[in-house]
């Protein structure tokens, strides 16, 4: 891998030399400070079971190439990440995005390639984002992977468009892509003044919902400014489920009747630069509260599961608030974020403090707390060994 991240390096610093293309990014330097064991609740796992030590100093990079002309823009995202494990430390890096977009006149556009399909109004979650990687509530801002797919985008006016596309799961069958793994998506957004409407679609071949995550599905969503607010809600109706469910019989299946998420959110920006975010999110993949307690009796023994442990994924009901106060006198912002599963009883805080030094450089100071807040029921906290801990985050623009 080291063989090849310096030749990588070398590219992205070169090709803006040669081209009109511009050259973006930023690198990340996270030190991470996990307060003692004896602050912990019991948990399933322990710290060495997961690979989680007292301190840890992680460093990411993510650099954009962004092309165009009158007729064409070519995108290429890289980031390179670093993980740790107990026993090493290594770097990887990740194709974000990869692709062309063709305009072929001034209403109809293609696009080719590794791209972004993330869509809906949602800060935290987007259930009517059928083909994209699902977003983490704790950190909604943070770069998606995109997917591999071509699109065409339609405009016929101003007051409607029309976006079809055709996309590959990332991991091929063990005979390779089949024609079966093809998944297809519509969406339509009708531009009314006062409000915008969406409606969104996703095709699947139904022999191939126990091989991957998607799955046949319809959605809806809207957003209306109201006095300055933004009042916006998301609809979806999946045919089956991402998350694995255990049974007696089986290590784990997937749901296959119509399942409904929506989501209903608020957002205001007030006179002092206070912004505010609300949401409700109803999460119809998420288990209740047999079905919590069948995961917890059936994590330990079967590892796999612990991949749809997901913190604002796996229970039914969520409420999450973002509050984001700037002081631009003095460069520094204080975000508070409350992320909380009223039917399961988990609570994550996530208070940050950020300094901007300059333009390009700036400093994140963090606490993360997780709250139990019912002990008789099992949550997506009940697992996890690590309750509160401090980051320092610095973030070099460019």
């Amino acid at each position: 891998m080291k063989k090849m991240i310096l030749p990588l390096l070398a590219v992205f610093l070169t090709i803006p030399l040669f081209s009109q293309a511009s050259f973006s990014g930023k690198a990340e330097m996270n030190i991470t400070a996990n307060a003692p064991e004896s602050l912990d609740s019991e948990s399933l796992f322990s710290r060495d079971d997961l690979g989680i030590t007292d301190l840890s100093m992680l460093s990411s990079l993510t650099a954009k190439i962004d092309a165009g002309d009158e007729k064409t823009t070519f995108s290429a995202w890289f980031s390179l990440g670093e993980s740790t494990a107990p026993e090493r430390s290594d770097y990887s890096l990740n194709l974000l995005r990869l692709s062309a977009l063709i305009y072929i006149n001034n209403t109809i556009s293609v696009e080719t390639g590794r791209q972004s399909m993330l869509t809906g109004y949602g800060y935290g979650w987007n259930p009517i984002d059928f083909a994209n990687p699902q977003k983490d509530p704790s950190d909604p801002d943070a770069e998606l992977k995109g997917v591999d797919a071509v699109s065409l985008r339609i405009y016929p006016n101003e007051t409607i468009s029309l976006k079809l596309y055709a996309l590959l799961p990332e991991s091929p069958s063990e005979e390779g892509w089949t024609y079966g793994e093809t998944k297809a998506g519509t969406e339509m957004t009708l531009y009314l003044p006062g409000i915008e409407l969406m409606l969104s679609g996703f095709w699947d071949d139904e022999n191939s919902k126990e091989s991957d995550g998607y799955t046949p599905a319809l959605g809806t969503a809207a957003i209306l400014d109201l006095w300055g607010a933004g009042i916006y809600s998301e609809l979806a109706l999946r045919k089956g489920s991402r998350n694995l469910f255990p049974t007696a019989s089986s290590i784990g299946e997937r749901k296959t009747d119509w399942l409904f998420s929506g989501l209903l959110g608020l957002e205001y920006t007030f006179k002092s630069g206070l912004s505010s975010v609300v949401e409700y999110f109803y999460n119809g993949e998420g288990y209740n509260k047999s079905e919590r307690s069948d995961f917890e009796s059936a994590l330990p023994i079967i590892p796999d599961l612990f991949d749809h442990y997901s913190p604002g994924y796996f229970g039914r009901h969520y409420f999450l608030l973002n509050l984001s106060q700037p002081f631009y006198d003095i460069n520094t912002e204080i975000t508070i974020s409350a992320l909380i599963a009223p039917d399961s009883g988990a609570l994550t805080l996530l208070p940050a403090v950020t300094h901007n030094f300059s333009g390009s450089f700036s400093v994140q100071f963090g606490y993360t707390g997780l709250f139990d807040l019912d002990s008789h029921d099992f949550n997506e906290l009940s697992a996890w060994p690590m309750r509160h801990s401090m980051n320092a985050l610095c973030i070099y623009s460019f």
